[in-house]
């Protein structure tokens, strides 16, 4: 709520000043003094452009992505949906954001579902697996809102994925992982094989990833749809393996 008042009286100050300038020039003296004072009590609500910061996410590590958003990443205390088929490139892309995130020094967690982590993708993604905690598959679908609830709340991840069907959970429980999210500044990421979840507008970013393509569909104050050719995501990821491959010939 700060950077939004904080912003608005920097959008109709040019206005503002030129109302007080066209009394002063008329010599209205009664509308005069009840600008300026007004003029006086919003400067207290402004903000120097220096001290606005943009809110907090975490980096994939692929340049084009984190350039784009405004999160320079994915958004940390809230939602985020990954569609695409198996092989597209979605858990590849929660797991770079992993590795980011784990050597900050913190955790991640993962929830098994349809879609399970392999251990060959740890592997190649140079995952910490003393820093990620993997989640066997709820006997019951019912249960897996529990559990991503309890993980959210314990505080102890930065980030949290999942590969989700939109029957998995309705409206009401997605708005409260929402609002769990942003109270323990999580980032909930959802993966998913459809494209057309009927909440997207839940979700503060939407990529839909296609392999040769990746497409971000919702990004906050960022013109969208906005597509990616999958090359420059891998030159992104072989720049970083050929640097970790130096590093151990050393």
């Amino acid at each position: 709520m700060s950077i939004a008042l904080s912003v608005l009286p920097a959008t109709v100050s040019p206005f503002f000043e030129r109302d007080v300038e066209k009394a002063e020039d008329t010599g209205d003296n009664k509308r005069s003094p009840a600008l300026n004072a007004l003029k006086e009590t919003l400067a207290k609500s402004l903000i120097p452009l220096d001290q606005l910061r943009p809110p907090e996410g975490l980096a994939t590590g692929i340049d084009v992505i984190d350039d784009f958003l405004l999160w320079k990443g994915i958004p940390k205390g809230d939602l985020t949906l990954l569609s695409g088929k198996p092989g597209t490139g979605a858990t590849s892309l929660w797991l770079q954001a992993a590795v980011q995130v784990q050597q900050q020094k913190k955790w991640v967690a993962w929830v098994n579902s349809d879609w399970e982590l392999l251990p060959s993708a740890l592997v190649s993604k140079k995952i910490n697996l003393q820093k990620l905690l993997v989640v066997k598959k709820p006997e019951e679908s019912s249960q897996l809102f529990w559990v991503l609830q309890e993980m959210i709340s314990s505080g102890l991840f930065e980030m949290i994925g999942c590969h989700l069907q939109e029957s998995c959970l309705k409206l009401h429980q997605l708005q409260k992982l929402k609002k769990m999210a942003r109270t323990y500044q999580v980032a909930l990421v959802i993966m998913s094989s459809s494209r057309s979840w009927p909440s997207q507008s839940l979700f503060s970013l939407v990529i839909d990833c296609q392999g040769d393509f990746f497409t971000i569909r919702r990004a906050a104050h960022r013109p969208t749809p906005f597509t990616i050719p999958g090359g420059l995501i891998y030159e992104d990821l072989m720049s970083q393996f050929k640097a970790s491959s130096r590093s151990l010939l050393r």
